[in-house]
């Protein structure tokens, strides 16, 4: 186990995304405009009409991910995550017509039906990248 302290936090930004506009893209650019590197996704709620995520499918040393993209109504239910060094890192608890639920990693391509709103907040004083380890696995680590 590995943790990290940080005790300066900054800026929180609030993000609202229109119909068809795409949600994790659209984190990465309002992250690059206000030049923030690190922060933790506090909330982020509303609806998608398409939906982009990856799930791992076995428990091997080397993960086997599946790929998905639907295309129908959903709530987002939840979705948390960290940005670090510029990058988001979000998982997401979607549900559909029928109470069908949908979750995982959140990819690009994931359209805004209604409406989202997103709040991050900044942490200045944590300098944290990822890194691969030999089974192609991200984990955190010091830049």
């Amino acid at each position: 186990m590995t943790n990290f302290l940080a005790n300066e936090y900054g800026r929180v930004i609030v993000i609202h995304l229109g119909k068809g506009e795409l949600l994790l893209e659209s984190i990465q650019r309002a992250l690059e405009e206000q030049g923030i590197k690190n922060a933790v996704l506090l909330s982020a709620i509303g609806s998608l009409r398409k939906l982009s995520m990856h799930i791992i499918m076995d428990t091997d040393d080397n993960a086997t991910n599946n790929f998905l993209v639907v295309e129908k109504p959903f709530e987002l239910c939840s979705m948390q995550g960290l940005v670090l060094d510029g990058v988001p890192h979000f998982h997401m608890v979607c549900s559909a017509p029928g109470n069908e639920s949908f979750c995982g990693h959140v990819e690009p391509g994931c359209e805004v039906q209604y409406l989202m709103e997103i709040a991050l907040m900044e942490v200045r004083d944590m300098d944290l990248t990822r890194r691969r380890d030999a089974f192609g696995i991200d984990y955190i680590d010091k830049r």
